[in-house]
């Protein structure tokens, strides 16, 4: 029973140390009972600077050791936090850490998912007032986390050191209505509805075009003004989306901005979000817009974010303003299931746009080599795309049979990007059936160029059938150069990038002639048409590579020593082989 009492006195203590906003640090009464987590450790402390926006005496003192890269403290309150009115929270900030480190404040607690907003330093020796806007917050949390240079490990130094003070929620922007699909903006939408972020305005404006597809009264306006170049905005649902039948969502754009301006919509959750992106095709006419979300999860997603322009930094003027009207979610056809392909990928023909895959934040598209040069001059490639998302934007690509690393242990392909040397590019082996995975990285080694790599999978199971290809690993994409990977001809040889040739198959079909032969040889195929050949001497290494398209097709070896090839020819009805004797 005392321990049973014991118990309830501890409980009693912490509720009674906890309290409601503000903080000031003045006195016992005002200093609320810090949690330190992974590395953060809080301290009242004197004011070290009493000047400018902060003369109090009392401080809250964070110092940053070690530990992780979210190391915090956190609060907790008596009560869950409401927005409803004071829609934003303000806090005094002193620390000599550079201009622009990151203030990260998360709200959590047991009601519900966890929010987070960052603030950024804009002085560096002199104390400022930051403010984080939670409008529209449901009112379910009731824990606040600071987590100072959010990103980097501490080291205990002064830039690693945060004083803080006066934290307080006060009056921000109204509080959002909750709205339901589908928007027209004619009635019942206000410009407060909107919640803006990173440099972009929205407003309820008169329809400055009424012409063609759109001659409604009035529409949406988003100007974007600096910022970043995920400027935005967004609003909140009443419910959340249902994707069972209607996954397609359309919107009316108008601007003047070039045909290919990306326009992302984003789909967003207390915990998470997946967006897509699409590519205006006009310039200065409305146009419909249409996001395919077939797949996702239905009754998780209750806000959407309009990121128009995605990749760029606005400048106000008209390229940096889009009109939009008639958002509505609607059933249309489901995207054509994907394809498996056949290993060696080369990007002619069999393979299409819509055999990709795309998660988190990338897109993979089928498009013309935009670099037909150095060792590399085929039509078309492979676009790896990162767009906002995550680190770990990935595209899959499921193929026809299982890899057999048993011989052939490695997998090559061409990349050519304009990101930095070093970046990393993971290659990721998958199983549809086991679920078994690995996944190797190597790194970029020339930029602006055509590049062979390697990974290596020596000792791995025949058990994947799925490449997933994530370039530019552990960067966020922002649709720029430098997040745009280029692929092509991925094969599968040994580690040292030669093809094991005992694993080729034979095949009556082909036709060499004349064999042996001293410049030449025509090769054949039947009735099929020859996509392919690849020359190797008995080292397997290639020496030699055609990409005829036709049935029929003359190679010219007059420069190679004598001695014995084999041709690996690939058709539609597969990769097959022929010896080849240069006399």
């Amino acid at each position: 029973m005392k321990k049973f009492l014991l118990f309830l006195s501890l409980i009693s203590f912490q509720l009674g140390y906890s309290q409601s906003l503000p903080f000031d640090f003045e006195s016992a009464a005002s200093n609320p009972s810090f949690v330190d987590f992974d590395g953060g450790a809080v301290s009242i402390v004197a004011n070290p600077l009493s000047a400018g926006v902060n003369t109090s005496s009392s401080v809250a003192r964070m110092v940053r050791n070690g530990g992780a890269i979210w190391a915090g403290s956190k609060v907790v309150l008596a009560s869950n936090l409401s927005f409803a009115v004071l829609t934003k929270i303000t806090m005094k900030v002193y620390t000599t850490a550079p201009v622009g480190t990151v203030v990260k404040m998360k709200l959590e607690g047991a009601g519900g998912p966890s929010v987070e907003v960052d603030a950024f330093t804009s002085v560096s020796g002199a104390w400022e007032t930051l403010e984080w806007i939670f409008a529209g917050t449901p009112n379910y949390l009731n824990e606040i986390a600071f987590m100072f240079d959010f990103g980097n490990v501490g080291n205990g130094s002064a830039s690693s050191t945060f004083y803080f003070d006066d934290v307080a929620q006060v009056q921000g922007p109204t509080a959002p209505t909750l709205v339901s699909l589908p928007i027209d903006f004619e009635s019942g939408f206000a410009n407060t509805d909107f919640l803006n972020f990173s440099g972009a305005i929205t407003s309820i404006v008169a329809n400055p075009v009424k012409s063609g597809i759109n001659t409604s009264d009035t529409v949406a306006e988003l100007i974007r003004y600096g910022g970043d170049i995920w400027a935005g905005s967004k609003i909140l649902l009443n419910s959340e989306l249902d994707f069972s039948t209607m996954w397609h969502i359309s919107m009316k754009v108008y601007t003047t901005a070039p045909v290919g301006t990306r326009v992302k919509l984003q789909l967003e959750e207390p915990t998470g979000m997946e967006s897509l992106d699409v590519l205006t095709t006009v310039s200065g006419a409305w146009e419909t817009l249409t996001w395919n979300f077939y797949g996702q999860p239905s009754n998780t997603f209750n806000r959407i974010a309009f990121l128009f322009d995605f990749g760029n930094v606005g400048d106000g003027t008209a390229n940096s303003t889009f009109l939009f009207d008639d958002i509505e979610q609607f059933v249309g056809p489901a995207p054509a299931p994907p394809v498996p392909a056949a290993m060696p990928i080369d990007f002619e023909s069999s393979v299409q746009t819509s055999d990709f895959i795309n998660q988190f934040g990338a897109y993979t598209t089928i498009v013309s080599n935009p670099a037909p040069t150095g060792i590399n001059t085929s039509a078309t490639v492979a676009e790896f795309l990162k767009s906002g998302g995550q680190v770990w934007a990935r595209s899959l690509l499921q193929l026809t049979n299982y890899l057999d690393f048993s011989n052939l242990s490695a997998i090559t392909m061409k990349v050519y990007t304009d990101a930095p040397v070093g970046s990393t590019l993971k290659l990721k082996v998958e199983s549809t059936t086991s679920g078994a995975a690995n996944e190797k990285d190597v790194v970029t080694t020339v930029s602006g160029a055509w590049a062979t790599y390697t990974w290596d999978f020596a000792g791995d199971p025949p058990v994947y059938n799925v490449i997933t290809f994530m370039y530019g690993y552990g960067v966020v994409g922002n649709a720029s150069p430098t997040s745009t990977f280029y692929i092509d001809d991925i094969i599968q040889t040994n580690a040292n990038g030669t093809v094991g040739l005992e694993d080729l198959k034979s095949t009556d079909q082909l036709k060499a002639f004349p064999n042996p032969a001293k410049d030449y040889f025509t090769i054949s195929a039947d009735s099929e048409i020859i996509q392919r050949i690849s020359l190797y001497d008995l080292m397997g290494n290639q020496v030699l590579e055609d990409k005829p398209n036709s049935n029929t097709t003359t190679l010219n070896v007059a420069h190679l020593p004598r001695g014995l090839y084999v041709a690996v020819v690939r058709t539609p009805a597969g990769e097959n082989r022929v010896k080849l004797l240069i006399d």
